[in-house]
């Protein structure tokens, strides 16, 4: 049978460990600034991605272009918006593995920040210059 105060204190604990370790991961400064930069280009693209859904002219428009094939992907105006959407769960996705790591494994956490916050950094420059792309298919 299921104690449900037992599953509330875990909630707690596990609440007050995170929070703890997110404080943790805040003092570092390189966190502060991984942090800042990606949220500043997924911002970006979220802004670019709304300039494109405004102003084009019609329903469909071309999503992906590839070099061999050309455009191989249409769809809809809102399907621009995949690209940011995509942006902030990697972000968010990679917060959540790193606030855990530390929660696990205080002495590493430094690097590992450092090693997951750049792959956060680097992939969301990469879905801003993928959106740059589809804005020169459409309006070029």
């Amino acid at each position: 049978m299921l104690k449900i105060d037992s599953i509330i204190n875990h909630y707690e604990a596990a609440k007050l460990k995170s929070l703890k370790s997110i404080k943790e991961l805040l003092e570092y400064f390189a966190v502060k600034v991984y942090l800042t930069f990606a949220l500043v280009v997924n911002i970006f693209t979220w802004l670019f991605a709304r300039y494109i859904y405004t102003n084009i002219g019609q329903d469909k428009m071309a999503l992906h272009y590839s070099v061999d094939f050309g455009i191989d992907l249409y769809g809809g105006r809102g399907g621009i918006f995949v690209i940011p959407v995509l942006g902030f769960l990697f972000l968010l996705f990679n917060i959540f593995l790193l606030v855990i790591i530390t929660v696990y494994n205080k002495r590493d956490s430094h690097f590992l920040s450092h090693l997951i916050l750049s792959t956060v950094m680097i992939a969301n420059t990469a879905l801003l210059l993928a959106i740059f792309t589809v804005y020169l298919i459409n309006f070029r």
